[in-house]
């Protein structure tokens, strides 16, 4: 490559990251989508190294690279799809040659995609047109049925080549000899001229035994035309060819083509086929006998299983059988040995393995030829099968039958190869301890041993925890009485009646912890130690910890250079992803007022809110109670979060929000469930007579939001959407502030709340069910972020027009969709054509975004939240858009003194700090307050009109987007079970 191009430059770092991708990781396969969807100026260099690894690389790992082509055509599309789809036919099925079955039924199904639109698209086009896809499907069929017909001509001319050598039994010699009396034995014929000699039935054996095995042939082949993807079926297939070729082009001794034999047999009996006639046996010729007795060799070579066992290395058949065949089965040449006499079962001794039972077992245990389970014994020879086991081998689901594994494997890097080893595992100990993985049997002898090992876990964890009370000691030397009492085997200890009850104290109590016990050393750097927490903007809590002899901020997780509540951390993430979420409504619905509370982060800060003394607040008109808890799984639930907030003995705990709606002590109702419940919950409380503050963003789209207002008119009902941050004195102010002119003629107003998350580490390998991009719960940037800049927006440049003046604004907009469809990021322009104390159209510009975050640092380095900009003078807001404390006021250059500009002493430039004690979300719910009492229906400060003209604005921008929610939320219908 030429240094210096940027072609060249992505293409060597694509190069190098499609080297790292050794497996179907997501995360990767992701990162590898958004390179290639941020670059699409380099789609042709990008292209082009996809197209070589995928030549290039391994049989086994080429399927990871055609998932990141599969990822790439259907996220990105256009111009990738162009570039790609001109070679597409020839890197597919130059892959799909190379590739296992497995993998091919893998590349089917992704081929059977490229067919059909990208699902969740309103583009009705498929992935790569017709064209590119067509020629692909005609080469599979030609290449299936090209090798079907192949091995049915090699089958065909095998049989013909058997049939011509198979030779006609002549009746004059079958008349011609008796029957030799089996209680005498004669030798074979001597051999002449250096020939050894060969009994007259064994080509006759050998033409019926190819006979029997070209019926079975042609009997799995018609089975494996109609399978093609059976793997146990092409397995047998290609054991009997084997054998069919080795038998056409080998001698093998009479002892090995009697147990071929008595397993083609056996295999002939378990065929579900229509039996056909009974193949032609002809009748056995004895040797003539001699007058000379039978002289024993004066050495018989014993048969080394030893190069027949290491043949089972081998992954071929026909190695497996060669290797078979290398053993040594007969005597040296020149040398003519007879089988051992026959004589009776009680006095015959064992005798030695024979090869052929080596060959056929090899057969068996490689899953190529099915396990008789009957004795199976052979009178010309004298010797008979072991009988079988008394336990019953294992069946597997394919129909095979096998040994069990779990006694004769030892566990290994190299054994967790072996097929079925660790579905054997897991299907043979079912019972798996939480803590540890350890696995136990589904036996009472099992259940007693797990109850054992959790009274162990408890045991341990309590040890360890009283340690730490002791402070900086040799707490991890046991004394004499203890090591002695120990045992490193926790299951082997006697059961006792306490070992279930000590076991279920141990779940309780490692399931009550929690994110707030979770804590991280005070910071050294003092400029760090006097942040607050970026989501709350609350102060951390320092106390002094035991365990690690130090002080520590609880309720604290450190996530790169910043500092979260944990518990925080958790509303804001749901766990990362790990926790699973509830196809039901997984918030809460909160009564207040007279207060009715349910579980749920937000609720709980809430709740915490309306504790708290409303004369700090400098509140004395209004007070709310807390009268009742609801939680939509139980009412344990609700207790659970009643003695949490510390809300009165007196408050009901409720599982179901029917039954919250129904408490006539309950005033007011507090909607906190994600945004594709407000509509049915809000409704539910409106139809029960209860006002309702419901979280924004208010509905799914403006119909709904219209339905809520008409239905509450109708009811002579209080609702009003929970926009928290209008009703902060900051905000309070900075309207105050524009309405009385200070910044002359408003233009633009410019808000961003964005948080720079890795969304795929952060949330999972669950990511797509996370609520945040969640298309089931109306997820995507806007609606949970972009409400915030879309309020400062609206309460700057249309709630300060006079109600008479006000018009709705113009949308443009840039979305840009997660993998879900939900928007991970989203840019609005609106053109507002009343603007405050002018006549001219004003700007304002509304931000959010999931991968970039609004304040880097967490220092506020990046500069302020928003702007609101006019033409005397600038207001800018510190902090994040949901909960400012901070704001600044910049007049115009003309107004300051360019000295005092100079010497850094402008005291023209107006600096507010508004804290906010508690978590400021009282404020609300003291508007609420007053709007009951006062019996108004909706708030002056959050109109309804408002709330509606905001929701219209959000419909045209997922309209301009194409960004469409499931139908069961999007309907005004109700009630709809979500």
């Amino acid at each position: 490559m030429s240094v210096g191009l940027p072609s060249d430059e992505i293409a060597e770092d694509y190069k190098n990251s499609l080297e790292d991708l050794t497996a179907n990781s997501r995360l990767e396969i992701n990162n590898l989508t958004v390179i290639a969807k941020e670059n699409t100026e380099h789609a042709v260099a990008i292209s082009r190294v996809l197209e070589n690894h995928i030549k290039n690389t391994a049989p086994d790992r080429k399927l990871y690279p055609l998932y990141v082509l599969d990822s790439i055509a259907k996220n990105v599309g256009t111009p990738y799809t162009i570039f790609l789809g001109r070679n597409l036919r020839q890197i597919f099925l130059d892959a799909y040659s190379l590739v296992s079955n497995q993998t091919r039924r893998k590349l089917d199904e992704m081929l059977k995609t490229w067919k059909e639109p990208v699902p969740g698209s309103l583009d009705p086009n498929p992935v790569f047109p017709a064209d590119t896809t067509r020629p692909i499907e005609t080469a599979l069929i030609k290449w299936r049925t090209t090798a079907i017909q192949q091995q049915q001509q090699q089958q065909a001319r095998i049989q013909q080549e058997m049939m011509r050598s198979r030779p006609v039994p002549s009746p004059s010699i079958q008349g011609r000899y008796t029957p030799t009396p089996p209680q005498q034995y004669f030798p074979p014929p001597m051999q002449v001229h250096g020939q050894p000699s060969v009994p007259n039935g064994n080509s006759q054996n050998l033409a019926s035994l190819s006979i029997d095995i070209a019926e079975l042939v042609k009997k799995f082949k018609d089975d494996f035309a109609a399978n093609p993807y059976d793997d146990s079926l092409r397995t047998r297939l290609k054991a009997l060819v084997d054998l069919q070729m080795i038998l056409s082009k080998q001698q093998l001794p009479p002892q090995q083509l009697q147990a071929v034999r008595d397993q083609v047999s056996q295999l002939s009996a378990g065929s579900t086929s229509v039996p056909g006639p009974s193949p032609y046996i002809p009748p056995s010729q004895p040797t003539l006998p001699v007058t000379r007795p039978y002289q024993p060799p004066s050495h018989i070579p014993t048969p080394q299983n030893a190069g027949v066992q290491s043949s089972l290395d081998s992954r071929n058949l026909a190695d497996i059988i060669a290797k078979a065949q290398r053993a040594p089965s007969a005597p040296p040449s020149g040398q003519s040995f007879a089988p051992p006499l026959s004589v009776a079962p009680a006095s015959q001794p064992s005798a030695p393995p024979i090869p052929g039972s080596d060959l056929m077992a090899m057969l068996r245990a490689k899953g190529m030829l099915p396990t008789d389970p009957n004795t199976s014994s052979n009178g010309a020879q004298g010797y008979s099968t072991p009988p079988p086991a008394i336990n019953s081998p294992l069946v597997l689901p394919t129909g095979l039958i096998r040994s069990n594994l779990m006694s004769d494997v030892e566990l290994t890097s190299t054994s967790l190869k072996i097929p079925h080893l660790i579905s054997t595992l897991y299907e043979g100990r079912p019972s798996q301890c939480a803590l540890c993985g350890r696995r136990f049997l589904m036996t009472t002898e099992g259940r007693e041993k797990k109850a054992r090992h959790l009274d162990w876990h408890f045991r341990t964890k309590q040890r360890l925890a009283e340690a730490a009370k002791r402070g900086q000691s040799r707490s991890w030397y046991v004394d004499e009485l203890e090591w002695i009492k120990s045992r490193d085997n926790p299951e082997e200890a006697p059961v006792t009646e306490l070992s279930s009850t000590t076991a279920t104290a141990a779940l309780a109590a490692l399931a009550a912890s929690n994110p707030r016990n979770k804590h991280v050393p005070v910071p050294a750097d003092p400029a760090l130690a006097n942040q607050p927490c970026p989501i709350c903007q609350e102060k951390f809590e320092t106390v002094w910890n035991d365990e690690t002899q130090d002080f520590v901020w609880m309720d604290a997780v450190k996530v790169g250079n910043r500092i979260f509540h944990a518990s925080c951390r958790v509303e804001i993430k749901k766990d990362g992803g790990n926790t699973p979420l509830r196809t039901n409504t997984p918030d809460s619905v909160l009564g207040k007022r007279k207060v009715g509370v349910t579980t749920g982060g937000i609720a709980e800060k809430f709740a915490k809110d309306l504790m708290l003394d409303p004369s700090k607040r400098d509140v004395e008109d209004v007070k709310h109670t807390v009268t009742a808890a609801a939680s939509s799984s139980s009412d344990q639930r609700a207790k659970q979060f009643l003695e949490t907030c510390k809300c009165p003995s007196s408050a009901a705990a409720y599982g179901s929000y029917e039954e919250l709606v129904k408490d006539v002590n309950v005033d007011i109702i507090y909607v906190a469930t994600p945004h594709s419940h407000h509509y049915q919950n809000t409704m539910l409380c409106l139809l029960n007579g209860k006002h309702v503050l419901c979280e924004k963003a208010f509905t799914v789209n403006a119909a709904q939001a219209k339905k809520l207002i008409e239905t509450a008119k109708e009811k002579k009902l209080f609702l009003m959407e929970a926009v928290w941050t209008r009703f902060f004195p900051l905000s309070i102010q900075v309207r105050k502030m524009i309405e009385d002119g200070d910044l002359g003629a408003v233009h633009r107003v410019i808000a961003d709340l964005s948080f720079g998350q890795d969304i795929e580490n952060t949330w999972g390998a669950n990511g797509a069910k996370h609520r945040m991009v969640n298309m089931d719960l109306a997820g995507g940037a806007m609606l949970d972020l972009g409400i915030y800049p879309l309020t400062w927006c609206f309460q700057t440049l249309y709630h300060t027009v006079p109600p008479s003046s006000r018009k709705a604004p113009t949308v443009t907009s840039s979305v840009e969709k997660y993998a879900t469809g939900a928007d991970e990021k989203t840019s609005i322009v609106l053109s507002f054509p009343s603007a405050p104390h002018g006549k001219h159209t004003a700007h304002g510009i509304a931000l959010t975004n999931f991968r970039v975050a609004t304040d880097p640092d967490g220092h506020y380095s990046s500069g302020p939240a928003i702007r609101i900009q006019g033409t005397k003078g600038e207001i800018q807001v510190s902090g994040p858009a949901f909960r400012p404390q901070h704001y600044k006021f910049i007049p115009v250059e003309g107004d300051i003194n360019p000295q005092l500009i100079r010497e850094g002493k402008n005291d023209k430039i107006k600096e507010v700090d508004c804290p906010i004690p508690g978590q400021g979300m009282f404020w609300e719910a003291d508007e609420c307050a007053r709007c009951v009492r006062d019996g108004r229906l909706q708030s002056s400060g959050m109109g309804w009109e408002e709330s509606v003209v905001i929701m219209e604005t959000m419909d045209q921008v997922r309209k301009q987007a194409g960004l469409v929610y499931p139908e069961k939320i999007e309907t005004t219908e109700y009630p709809v079970v979500l």
